[in-house]
């Protein structure tokens, strides 16, 4: 049931979504043509993803504490790496997302809730090698092998710290201060959503970007994207299904919200005279 009510949402999103042929703000052109379309495969993908089909079959028995929602496809506490690596990673298409996404707005001051083994962390912090990136993960056993994960990859600039949310995202903010970047990857539920998205609200700025992962998971996850949008400092979001990814630019004078596919997804998009400007 679940899985069908994730494809309903999906279709209806899919419906609604633009391309870079329908977009015509220059500044969610720009976000399109940078991590959407950008097909450019660089040295870090190799390296994760080499470390991905590695865990992938690793067949070691871990007990998990899950805080947040938990897992849709295996509820039980004792996974293997394999089933985390194949059901709780992000997949190989989001991590490029965020990777781009870092890449071009250039973070010095990174946070992440939720580092599960470590691949997603991998691609945002070997695309800002220079910053200051935090992640948070609450299970030990988890956390264990994410640390390994990260020192098999040489990401120096990764400080894990292992603990629930509510306890250590309080320190996390106070030894950042101001927060370029925030990454929720974690809990999986409205109530809990909307407050870390409060908690680091106070330490964002103009130029901060936050991205939530599976805003369309739950009916709670998409009430929580609706209110993220709906809030006074919120005045941009581009919502690409499986992320929301937020802005607080001035620049936009009246608020903004678009939803984004790459245009392969909807080729009969392209007019006519699209085909002569490309």
């Amino acid at each position: 049931m679940q899985r069908l009510q994730l494809l309903f949402r999906f279709l209806k999103f899919y419906l609604r979504a633009k391309t870079r042929y329908n977009v015509h703000s220059p500044f969610v052109f720009d976000f399109t043509e940078s991590v959407l379309e950008d097909d450019r495969w660089y040295y870090a993908f190799s390296e994760v993803e080499g470390l991905r089909r590695f865990l992938r079959s690793d067949k070691t028995k871990i007990t998990v504490k899950d805080f947040g929602a938990g897992s849709q496809v295996t509820p039980s506490k004792e996974r293997s790496l394999g089933s985390l690596a194949r059901y709780s990673a992000n997949s190989p298409m989001g991590c490029q997302y965020l990777f781009r996404i870092v890449a071009k707005y250039k973070p010095t001051t990174m946070l992440e809730l939720g580092t599960s083994l470590g691949i997603s962390t991998a691609y945002q912090a070997a695309a800002s090698l220079n910053a200051h990136f935090m992640t948070i993960e609450g299970c030990p056993n988890v956390a264990k092998y994410a640390r390994k994960n990260l020192d098999i990859l040489k990401l120096k600039n990764v400080e894990l710290i292992q603990g629930q949310f509510d306890e250590r995202l309080p320190m996390a903010l106070k030894a950042l201060g101001r927060l370029d970047y925030v990454f929720v990857d974690g809990n999986h539920r409205k109530e809990p959503t909307l407050k870390y998205f409060e908690q680091c609200l106070n330490h964002a700025h103009e130029g901060s970007l936050f991205i939530f992962d599976d805003i369309h998971w739950s009916s709670g996850m998409e009430e929580a994207w609706t209110a993220i949008q709906q809030h006074p400092k919120v005045t941009l979001t581009v919502d690409l299904f499986f992320f929301g990814v937020v802005f607080f630019r001035k620049e936009n004078q009246a608020k903004e919200h678009f939803q984004l596919v790459p245009w392969i997804w909807k080729p009969w998009r392209i007019g006519f005279l699209d085909l002569f400007h490309k």
